[in-house]
């Protein structure tokens, strides 16, 4: 007969949750958006930066531009979406759905500078709520015919 041994590991965090003191949850997401607000300048000048770097990359010939631009996007789709800009993270994530199957057929021209033009306007449409969902819905209706 097989005699079964379990092992339970000991796991460091599951000590320290069950020590008392230090902050609560609350807390900690308080202090992670301060946190965030004191480099909110500086990361949405990245945004910015990246989105004019993957526009000069579509006027490009380069013959990488589509790897390039998918980089970047990817970056832009992460950074917009701890600053709090979802939809312009959402229509980053369409730009690089787009881009995705470049290596097998470049996609539409249209379509990557729609979706380029419509990030820029989304990172400057901060208080309409409606314009900002129809154009990402308007992105996900062209992605989707790829």
């Amino acid at each position: 007969m097989i005699k079964v041994r379990t092992f339970h590991p000991v796991v460091r965090l599951k000590a320290l949750l069950a020590q008392t003191g230090g902050i609560t949850v609350g807390e900690a997401l308080s202090r992670a958006r301060q946190n965030l607000d004191l480099i909110r300048d500086d990361c949405i000048a990245a945004v910015d930066s990246k989105l004019d770097q993957i526009g000069a990359l579509w006027q490009s010939q380069s013959p990488d531009r589509f790897a390039e631009m998918y980089r970047l996007a990817n970056q832009v789709f992460a950074e917009a979406g701890a600053m709090g800009y979802a939809e312009l993270s959402a229509a980053s994530h369409s730009l690089c759905t787009l881009l995705a199957g470049a290596h097998e057929a470049p996609p539409s021209g249209a379509a990557v500078h729609v979706h380029i033009e419509a990030m820029r306007a989304l990172r400057r449409l901060d208080s309409d709520e409606s314009a900002r969902v129809a154009v990402l819905q308007g992105l996900r209706t062209l992605a989707a015919k790829r």
